[in-house]
Order: structure tokens, then C-alpha cells, then sequence
């Protein structure tokens, strides 16, 4: 693999992985479902890659199972809004947290 791959193929998913997210979540506001399960689809698959990476550091971490925790409801759970919103927040706030515990 050249080396330059090797150093941005990281950096590259985790910029598709937030751009997943933000089509996810513009898809939240315009209550349109084909683009909520594409952005699901681009979310999971992105987020299995970044998983691969470094499985033996993310799964140890605290937040990755935390993160865990609070994905299946997101997913599931369509009302209340406030109810969504929120469970994705977490999911967000325990995705920055991989990095630190």
C-alpha cells in the first residue's frame, strides 16, 4: 500500500463519516425517509470501516459501547422528534469520547 494511503485513509473515512451524518441529520429535518436510510446505510458502512481500523483500541473504549447502547434506539425510535434529536446527540457526544476513553 503506498504510503500516503496508509497516512489518509483514516482522516479521509472519518470526513466521510461526518459528511454521512450531516446528510443523516439534514434528512432528520425534511422528514424524508429515502435520504434517512441512505444516510443510514453511508453511516454504518463508514463507521464499520473506521471500526476496522483499530478494532482492539475502539472496542475497549468505554464510549464505543456506550455509543453502541444509544445507536439501536436512534435507530429505531422515529417520535417524538425531541426523542430523536436527542439520542443522536448522544450518539455523537459518546463518538467524540472514543478518542479520549
Amino acid at each position: 500500500m503506498p504510503e500516503w494511503i496508509d497516512i489518509w485513509y483514516q482522516p479521509a473515512l472519518g470526513a466521510l463519516h461526518v459528511l454521512g451524518l450531516a446528510w443523516f441529520g439534514a434528512s432528520l429535518w425534511t422528514d424524508a425517509p429515502k435520504l434517512r436510510r441512505i444516510g443510514l446505510v453511508w453511516l454504518l458502512a463508514t463507521g464499520a470501516l473506521l471500526f476496522a481500523v483499530n478494532a482492539d483500541r475502539v472496542f475497549a473504549s468505554t464510549a464505543f459501547r456506550v455509543k453502541l447502547a444509544l445507536l439501536i434506539p436512534a435507530v429505531l425510535v422515529t417520535k417524538p422528534r425531541w426523542l430523536v434529536w436527542t439520542l443522536w446527540a448522544a450518539v455523537v457526544f459518546a463518538s467524540r469520547g472514543i478518542a479520549y476513553f
